[in-house]
C-alpha cells in the first residue's frame, strides 16, 4: 500500500469518526441504524467501511450523553474498562467459549451485527441487569464476566 493510500484511509477514518460522533449527539445514527438493520439476525455491516475502536468509543460516548445524561464520568471510565476487557472495542470479537460477539460481548448477538447496534444493545443489557456500568465493571472484576 502506498503512502497516499494510507493517508487516504486515515483521513476517511477520522472524518467518519467525526461525523458519527456529531450525529450520535443529536440521535441520527440510532434511528437510521435501527431502521436499516431492523433487529434481524441476518444483519449486514452498515456505516463506514473502516470501523475502529476510536469510532466505537466516540459513538458510545455520544449515545450515552444523549440516552443516559445522568451518568457521570466515572460511569464512562467503568464502561471503557469493561468493554476493553471484554473485546478491546473490536466490533468483530468472537468469544470462543460462548455465543457472545462484538464490542459488548452480549450473548446471542448475531455475527455481522453493526457496531452501533452492538453498542446500543450492550448498554441496554447493562441497564437491565446492573443499572449502570460501574456495577457491571465491579461484577466483572469479581467474576471475569458480566
Amino acid at each position: 500500500m502506498t503512502m497516499n493510500a494510507n493517508l487516504t484511509r486515515k483521513v476517511i477514518a477520522i472524518g467518519s469518526t467525526i461525523v458519527i460522533a456529531l450525529t450520535a449527539l443529536i440521535g441520527i445514527p440510532i434511528k437510521t441504524y435501527i431502521k436499516l438493520v431492523n433487529y434481524k439476525p441476518h444483519c449486514v455491516e452498515v456505516g463506514p467501511a473502516v470501523w475502529t475502536a476510536y469510532m466505537a468509543k466516540a459513538y458510545t460516548y455520544g449515545y450515552i450523553k444523549m440516552k443516559y445524561p445522568t451518568w457521570n464520568n466515572s460511569e464512562w471510565k467503568a464502561l471503557v474498562k469493561l468493554w476493553t476487557a471484554e473485546s478491546h472495542w473490536n466490533h468483530k470479537a468472537k468469544n470462543k467459549e460462548s455465543t457472545a460477539y462484538g464490542i459488548a460481548q452480549v450473548i446471542d448477538t448475531p455475527i455481522g451485527t453493526p457496531a452501533p447496534l452492538q453498542i446500543e444493545r450492550g448498554l441496554a443489557y447493562i441497564v437491565h441487569r446492573y443499572d449502570r456500568p460501574s456495577v457491571a465493571w465491579a461484577f466483572h472484576r469479581k467474576n471475569g464476566w458480566y
